[in-house]
């Protein structure tokens, strides 16, 4: 068990640490050594186990081949060998196979020892050690002490679930782990239940069903695609199994089982910052050995609806390389390149008008701002520690509810403790990245964030802001040397606990128009909506006064009375009476037509016309129609026969309004075409794990020390090399 270990979770699966914590009992205290002669490499040597110390050690019977003598000197360094068992991954009794029948056992000859030396700072190696004798009871006695002392070493897996992802990097997965992997497993004498990933949902769709007590570790073999899913679904599936509902502000428990990592993908940066390595047998000898290191973990959240876990995430620039990364795929690993330089070009470099809002975490002394992240950290093993189960002052006091006097004692003062506003940040970024660790990869050795921590429960939050493409490119050069590359006035980095992200788009704008605001166009539009709302007033009240005015002036004359004028109804009121229908003109004839002459005596004409006047308001009361032509004929017409509508044959358009219609039909499509690719341009994507998320709306929690990942960090005496791209420095 590693010592940075020491700690434990609470029920809410944050870190408490045991400053008294028990030491594992040595029960082989009181077991004797056993001492005997074995052959090794055809030398003799005598061999002492001594499960009481932890080692097994052999010392050659004839050092350097020559005789033993009374003034021969002592033997070498060289020939006396010592392996501690915490070091052994398996052992086992090995036989000749039999010429008769492969299936039965030959004659013992030995046992084997698997055993795993450092290659590295950060890289492991195995051996395997054959021990002759030809007695099957004494080899049998060697094989088992072994393995009950490996039995008692804690957090070694005896059975795992492995995500196999046979399409990641070069395509090769399924000869690695048969030839590579499983044989280093089935030495340790580990179960492994493996699983070839079909499509995109089988990873959850696994991870759903999964019974977490059957298996003591779940590895991921493939890229951070597939580690990415694996660490989604193990979190959920530990808070379904605690009867946790995810969802926005819950409090959620630590992953049940550690995570292992087998990186063969494109893009291995999670198991290079956990690792430092992204070598395949390293990462199998990590999961073996059982030594896991706790980091910090995401919570995505889409509009205030969980979303998924993760580790890093960005968007701007890295997210265009990752699109772009799509178009040479073909090329496997070396498609990073010219999708970096695809994303650098003029054209497609842009910032991006975004919305960030964060919950300022606390600061670091000046003296650790910029300490990198290594194996046993004291910024992430001691810092919070102190935070959590020290003496802490509560920011909140207790609210009496029977005091009413609502002064600032019983209120939280926003402005005194500023980690509980919510900061904002409105500009134009050319990239945002929210970070729970380095994510070193192969274009960044040292880490996207230097200085971002695996286990401090703080979200890096690094701002680009718009500057010359010249400028971004120097930043870019410094992700490969030992430079602070955060060190422009363009960057900003702010540690935060949480953050929420959304794209500021103008709304209706106008893609041909390069100079456009958005608070211009809100402007111009109310001005729109005033002026078309008195314009429309105005033409209705005009159709209106033309309406009254041939229903009131039959014939057109001119002799219409003031009293006429002044009992011409309102035009909302009028339109009502006329849809209206009395039972009186119900009962009439649809066409009930009326002849009348009128004398030639103008008073009289002047008082039929009076009374016209008089029939023509009572017949709007009853639903009728009047109207008298030249020759003083008066027509009555029920109102019901002059609303019914005439039905004729159907209007056939000709061939060329046909085809004007489609060509209008298809400069529609092409101008909709058009806006749709303006406002692809005006938004990228996010890279969450290295893998695209199109969303407009984010937030992010960080949650301390929940997950666990085989690897014990980046060791301090890592040797980095140049970044891959050679391209970006002759830029």
């Amino acid at each position: 068990m590693n010592d940075l270990d020491e700690y434990i979770f609470d029920e809410d699966g944050n870190p408490i640490p045991c400053p008294n914590f028990p030491t594992t009992r040595n029960v082989f205290a009181d077991e004797p050594d056993c001492k005997d002669i074995f052959h090794v490499k055809g030398d003799g040597f005598d061999v002492t186990l001594s499960l009481a110390r932890g080692l097994i050690t052999w010392t050659n019977v004839n050092p350097s081949g020559k005789k033993k003598g009374l003034f021969k000197g002592k033997s070498k360094s060289e020939d006396r060998h010592t392996i501690m068992l915490k070091d052994v991954l398996g052992v086992k009794t090995k036989h000749k196979k039999s010429n008769n029948s492969s299936d039965e056992e030959g004659m013992c000859i030995g046992f084997s020892m698997y055993v795993v030396d450092s290659f590295g700072p950060n890289t492991y190696s195995q051996r395997c050690i054959v021990f002759e004798h030809p007695s099957e009871g004494l080899c049998g006695m060697y094989v088992r002490k072994i393995q009950s002392f490996l039995t008692e070493i804690p957090g070694r897996p005896k059975s795992v679930k492995l995500f196999l992802q046979t399409n990641a990097g070069a395509k090769n997965g399924s000869s690695l782990y048969k030839h590579k992997v499983l044989p280093i497993f089935q030495a340790a004498d580990i179960n492994v239940d493996c699983v070839e990933i079909q499509h995109n949902e089988h990873i959850k769709q696994e991870m759903v069903h999964i019974n977490l007590d059957d298996f003591d570790c779940i590895i991921a073999m493939g890229g951070d695609g597939t580690v990415s899913k694996v660490s989604d679904g193990l979190m959920s599936s530990s808070q379904k199994y605690k009867d946790i509902e995810q969802k926005y502000g819950f409090t959620p428990t630590k992953a049940l089982l550690p995570l292992g990592i087998i990186p063969i993908g494109s893009t291995n940066d999670i198991a290079r910052t956990v690792m430092g390595t992204d070598d395949v047998q390293s990462a199998v000898l990590y999961i073996i050995l059982g030594h896991t290191s706790p980091v910090d973990i995401l919570s995505v959240y889409r509009e205030d609806k969980f979303m998924q876990w993760c580790f890093n995430c960005q968007y701007g620039f890295a997210g265009n390389v990752l699109a772009f990364r799509k178009r040479y795929k073909a090329i496997g690993k070396r498609g990073l390149e010219p999708a970096f330089i695809k994303a650098l070009t003029k054209a497609k470099l842009k910032a991006y008008k975004c919305d960030v809002e964060y919950i300022p975490a606390e600061s670091l002394p000046a003296k650790s701002r910029h300490v990198p992240c290594f194996r046993g950290c004291e910024i992430c093993w001691n810092e919070q520690i102190v935070e959590d189960n020290g003496v802490t002052q509560d920011l909140v006091q207790a609210f009496d509810p029977l005091d009413e006097s609502n002064n600032s004692d019983t209120l939280v003062d926003l402005a005194e403790h500023e980690d509980s506003e919510w900061r904002t940040k409105k500009l134009d970024f050319l990239n945002i990245s929210v970070l729970s660790n380095p994510g070193r990869s192969e274009m960044a050795p040292r880490g996207l964030s230097k200085f971002t921590h695996l286990n401090d429960g703080v979200i890096d939050l690094v701002l680009i802001k718009e500057a010359e493409r010249k400028e971004f490119v120097r930043l870019l050069k410094r992700l490969s040397n030992t430079k602070n590359q955060f060190d422009f006035p363009f960057v900003e980095v702010i540690r935060a606990k949480e953050v929420r992200f959304r794209l500021r788009l103008p709304t209706g704008f106008k893609y041909r128009d390069n100079n456009f605001s958005e608070i211009d166009y809100e402007i111009n539009r109310k001005k729109t909506q005033v002026n078309n709302a008195s314009k429309s007033m105005e033409i209705l009240d005009l159709n209106d006064l033309d309406d009254s005015d041939e229903e009131f002036g039959a014939g057109k004359t001119d002799t219409l009375s003031a009293s006429s004028k002044q009992k011409k109804p309102a035009p909302f009121k009028k339109a009502n009476s006329v849809q209206q229908f009395s039972k009186k003109s119900l009962k009439r004839t649809n066409t009930e037509t009326s002849i009348e002459m009128f004398n030639s005596d103008d008073s009289d004409l002047d008082d039929d016309d009076d009374d016209d006047d008089d029939d023509d308001d009572s017949s709007e009361g009853s639903g009728e129609i009047v109207s008298v032509n030249k020759l003083g004929v008066r027509t009555v017409k029920s109102s019901s026969a002059a609303n019914q509508n005439l039905v004729g044959p159907a209007y056939r358009p000709t061939f060329a309004e046909q085809e004007r219609a489609k060509r209008k039909k298809k400069a529609l499509k092409k101008e909709e075409k058009k806006k749709a690719k303006e406002e692809l341009r005006m938004k990228s994507v996010w890279n969450i794990d290295n893998e695209i998320k199109s969303e407009d709306v984010l937030s992010f929690k960080i949650h301390h020390g929940l997950f666990r990942i085989c690897g014990l960090g980046v060791s301090s005496d890592s040797v980095y090399s140049e970044s891959t791209l050679l391209c970006v420095p002759r830029m």
